[in-house]
């Protein structure tokens, strides 16, 4: 069972002040939306799995957003059966509303801002840390990660935290990251953050997903850079686009974005072009792409006749009609 730890009069909704003033700006916002909904519901709502049927979230997100809230004591989540009668109620109180109409996933515009360009103070960050158990758990393993870090980086965590509503597990692992990556600058970091919350990757699942196509883009990039001509130990921006499109979106192998890097002498927007063709033609591999081009080209016209031959016949025949032609007129 998963129940709110205040008791409030049936048929009100209150949301403690103390919440409002704690997490409102630090809690993701869709934790607010399963925090009502448990409010609603005050006897009690099932599971992770009945919220998400009755707010449209994912279930993934629901238990992410559970496990801010229990985690700073505002629910339990106990063993405890709900009734029937409670569960069936609960489902009920939601589809008084307009009925939620669920999507597969796909890709949408996500709303964002970029993080401020005014810094918090040294004060702002020490009444952070002492007011945020989590705030404190980031800064100390990041410190592990990268050892002490100077005031910019303070600066910058605390933003991507209180702005973008990222948990610990997230921020760490983009620190993370960034370390592998060799680009623990606060620019670099920022940009990063930036980039994540821009595409909505915001959980946990999103950032593993985001992590293993970055992986398979390097690793593609290293394939393919000494034939391209590419300089670097890894993609600029511009070529990791190139790379993300034709790696992660259409799904193509190095060998075949390198031969359309060939075909199109290292041009990235005719070779995007020819792998979008390809690819859209069933033609995975240089060998089936070259197979399908030696068919197109059709057959050698089998000549039968001789046209030297014919040339000097056609040139005679014209001569002796015109001498003939004179004769008659004299």
């Amino acid at each position: 069972m998963i129940k709110i730890k205040c008791d409030y009069p049936d048929g009100a909704v209150a949301v403690p002040t103390d919440v409002i003033d704690k997490h409102l700006k630090l809690a993701p916002a869709a934790s607010f939306k399963v925090l009502l909904f448990i409010l609603r519901n005050s006897r009690g709502t099932v599971d992770a799995k009945q919220i998400s049927m009755c707010t449209g979230l994912a279930e993934g997100d629901v238990l992410d957003c559970l496990d801010y809230w229990e985690s700073h004591n505002i629910i339990e989540i106990t063993d405890e059966q709900v009734s029937e009668e409670d569960a069936k109620a609960a489902t009920g109180n939601a589809k008084t509303a307009e009925p939620v109409v669920t999507y597969e996933k796909k890709a949408e515009k996500v709303s964002f801002r970029p993080l401020p360009v005014k810094k918090p103070t040294q004060r702002d960050i020490a009444k952070r840390l002492s007011e945020s158990p989590e705030l404190e758990i980031i800064y100390s393993e990041v410190q592990k990660i990268i050892g002490t870090f100077g005031y910019d980086t303070q600066a910058l965590l605390l933003m991507i935290y209180d702005y973008y509503g990222f948990s610990p597990e997230i921020i760490i692992t983009l620190i993370q990251h960034q370390k592998c990556e060799g680009k623990l600058s606060s620019v670099a970091i920022k940009n990063k953050a930036e980039d994540w919350a821009k595409r909505g990757i915001d959980t946990l699942e999103l950032v593993e997903e985001e992590l293993l196509a970055i992986e398979k883009i390097n690793k593609a990039y290293s394939a393919i850079k000494g034939v391209a001509g590419f300089s670097g130990d890894s993609p600029t921006p511009r070529i990791a686009k190139h790379l993300r499109s034709w790696v992660i979106d259409l799904g193509c192998s190095s060998e075949l974005i390198e031969y359309a890097l060939i075909e199109s002498e290292n041009v990235l927007t005719d070779a995007g072009k020819l792998l979008k063709k390809w690819m859209h033609s069933d033609l995975k591999t240089p060998a089936q792409v070259k197979e399908k081009a030696k068919k197109a080209i059709p057959a050698q016209v089998q000549k039968s006749y001789n046209t030297e031959d014919v040339g000097k016949k056609g040139v005679l025949d014209w001569i002796k009609k015109y001498a003939s032609e004179e004769d008659e007129e004299k």
